[in-house]
């Protein structure tokens, strides 16, 4: 990136606690990948069990929905989701009943079956594809990155680290990519001792810098082992900024409008591997994930969540808000969502919780742009990010596709510099949705 406006993590939430209340309601979103909606399997009034399919849909893109808790089904409705839309979900009263399903581990599957139990347990990427679709992309894949520059994350599962490690072998084996690489921030001095002291098949794993021209494929060559570390700076990879992993880990960039299979490489996240197994070795399907919160609450912390718990249940497990909140992102201050309510549960992408006070809120009214070119300095994608933000104002959406708004990664950069205050990520991801939009439009006329 050309220079890096974002804050810095929080590098002290060592505390990893799971959050065993339960709580009044839990909201099952049955649309938690960037996918089809599942068509909900149970009823109003029904009874469900920990493990229990509650969603299951059709099509090449899906992603089936589990319930996490014991419970009865209160009812089934549009309700509020962290993207801020609302989603046709499964709204449940939990119990402290402790029954499931019964769990069947299949640990000597073969490689096509390994993906249908992936695809079973409803796992999904932390960027919302379901993972047995970005372990098998239909290229040709020689490498799998695992993002775990998301060191609060990271730090919930290295006491579990033998688990990622396993669960990323099986998605190498299940896919048949014949190597894999692990990215850490190169600050994050906890995980790279960890992995330092971890092993695979009995050897120890390679940790090494990317440093200049020397990517992960210099080590690669060097290495006879299939998996290998490597801490590549001070960056925290985000969902949108899967190209910029590629480019700075592999050295492979992307022309704009490509993604990471189009030079062969794949990513995965720490949370989907250690999902794969529990698939795999325990047959569980993927109920609860590491999330951090942060911000302004009592006790900030990385918590172990039930998907469908509504955040508000898990910012009381953090000791509540301190003082009154002023808003609530979801997935990061710069390029994460704020929710209209905190109504809303975690999903299967959450990663982070971030509280600002109504101090620590911006407000500043937007003026007309000057022209003065500086978020086009900032862009680490080299786009004209006020030239779209107009595009997408006048509804011009089309034009928005032309210069390239599929490529921007959220970062929120340009709107940090931009002195005429431009709503820029927004508008910018309105143009996003509105593309996407027209792409579904126009696949669905065709079929």
């Amino acid at each position: 990136m050309k220079r890096s406006l974002h804050s810095k993590e929080v590098a002290n939430l060592s505390d990893v606690i799971k959050i065993d209340k339960l709580p009044e309601k839990a909201i099952i979103p049955m649309r938690q990948h960037d996918g089809i909606a599942c068509a909900p399997l149970v009823k109003k009034g029904a009874e469900v069990i920990v493990g229990q399919k509650l969603g299951e849909c059709e099509g090449s893109d899906l992603a089936y929905v589990h319930s996490p808790f014991c419970g009865t089904v209160n009812s089934i409705e549009l309700m509020p989701n962290p993207s801020g839309k609302r989603i046709l979900s499964v709204v449940l009263t939990p119990s402290e009943c402790a029954q499931t399903v019964d769990f069947v581990p299949e640990k000597d599957a073969p490689p096509s079956r390994l993906i249908e139990i992936i695809k079973e347990a409803g796992i999904v990427e932390y960027y919302e594809k379901p993972t047995y679709l970005a372990l098998k992309p239909g290229k040709r894949i020689d490498t799998l990155l695992m993002n775990a520059t998301f060191p609060l994350i990271t730090h919930a599962y290295l006491s579990s680290l033998d688990k990622v490690l396993e669960g990323f072998k099986l998605m190498l084996e299940a896919s048949g990519i014949s190597r894999g690489v692990i990215v850490l921030r190169a600050d994050d001095k906890e995980s790279i001792k960890a992995f330092k002291n971890a092993k695979v098949d009995g050897k120890p794993l390679t940790v090494a810098p990317i440093v200049g021209m020397r990517h992960a494929d210099y080590y690669l060559e060097d290495v006879e082992d299939q998996i290998i570390v490597v801490a590549a700076g001070k960056i925290t990879y985000t969902p949108t900024m899967m190209n910029l992993l590629s480019a700075n880990v592999m050295g492979r960039k992307l022309p704009l409008g490509y993604e990471p299979p189009d030079v062969h490489v794949v990513v995965c996240g720490v949370k989907s591997a250690k999902a794969v197994y529990d698939a795999i070795n325990e047959g569980k399907p993927y109920l609860e994930s590491a999330v951090t919160v942060t911000g302004a609450v009592n006790n900030p912390k990385t918590v172990i969540v039930k998907f469908g718990t509504p955040i508000k249940d898990v910012i009381e497990a953090c000791g509540g808000y301190k003082g009154e909140p002023g808003k609530v992102i979801v997935n990061g201050s710069m390029g994460g969502v704020a929710v209209y309510t905190d109504e809303a549960p975690v999903v299967k992408n959450t990663v982070g919780i971030v509280v600002q006070t109504e101090a620590e809120v911006l407000r500043d009214e937007a003026t007309v742009c000057i022209h003065c070119a500086r978020c086009v300095d900032v862009c680490p994608m080299n786009l004209l990010p006020g030239r779209i933000a107009a595009m997408a104002d006048m509804g011009m959406f089309d034009r928005c596709r032309e210069y390239f708004a599929l490529n921007c990664i959220e970062c929120g950069e340009c709107a940090v510099v931009c002195p005429a205050k431009r709503h820029l990520v927004q508008l910018i991801r309105y143009s996003k949705l509105q593309i996407m939009n027209q792409k579904n439009e126009t696949v669905e006329a065709t079929e």
